[in-house]
């Protein structure tokens, strides 16, 4: 196998695992979010909360999407990059 494979070959294999990693994490990220939007921390639940309240709520609410979205496109260029370079 020449060197360009080789390096192709451990950029998939580190893209895989930064993947893996992510997918690992989403759990305990997830509960951290859900105990911070509970009754006893923010109250997200309740309709007569200021507007600031309700954007926290969401903009945590979004946090795990965009941190499985921004893992995953990450591993993707970098196993991409190795690739084709």
């Amino acid at each position: 196998m020449n060197k360009r494979g080789q390096v192709a070959l451990v950029g998939l294999m580190i893209g895989i695992f930064v993947i893996l990693f992510a997918v690992i994490a989403i759990s305990p990220l997830a509960d951290v979010v859900e105990s911070q939007l509970s009754a006893s921390a923010l109250d997200c639940d309740n309709s007569s909360i200021t507007d600031g309240a309700k954007m926290t709520c969401l903009a945590l609410d979004l946090t795990v999407p965009y941190f499985f979205v921004t893992v995953i496109a990450l591993a993707g260029a970098y196993m991409t990059a190795k690739y084709f370079t």
